[in-house]
């Protein structure tokens, strides 16, 4: 993650934000920036080889797990994707301070991409 974070906001220009943490019963940790005016956020494994993306990237090897896009209505993307052809994965709107979906890869050229709604938590965090 060090190196990831040295990357995309001392050599890229990105600019770290306080929304960064750890997610042990998931066996991850995160880093946010904002890069090209858009929030991105960064997430590896606790340890390699554990947990849902430990596992996807002893897999598919390092790189990617995936990209997060933030938008104002969860329901209404869903609704988006699923009208365009794209499967939606995961659909969880259960926790007010972070519903999200993903895209199937096989619609999205490989890439695993998250949707998550803001919420003022999410939004006071890229502040």
């Amino acid at each position: 993650m060090d190196k990831a974070r040295d990357l995309f906001c001392d050599i890229l220009g990105g600019e770290l934000l306080r929304d960064a943490g750890e997610s042990p019963a998931e066996g991850f940790d995160w880093i946010t920036f904002r890069l090209g005016g858009k929030k991105v956020e960064l997430v590896s494994p606790r340890t390699a080889g554990e947990g849902a993306v430990g596992e996807y990237l002893a897999k598919y090897g390092e790189g990617f797990h995936h990209i997060s896009c933030a938008v104002d209505d969860l329901a209404e993307a869903r609704d988006h994707f699923e009208s365009n052809g794209i499967r939606v994965l995961g659909y969880n709107d259960e926790r007010p301070s972070f519903k999200h979906f993903y895209l199937h890869p096989k619609d999205t050229f490989g890439a695993l991409v998250q949707v998550f709604e803001e919420c003022a938590e999410t939004i006071d965090l890229a502040d």
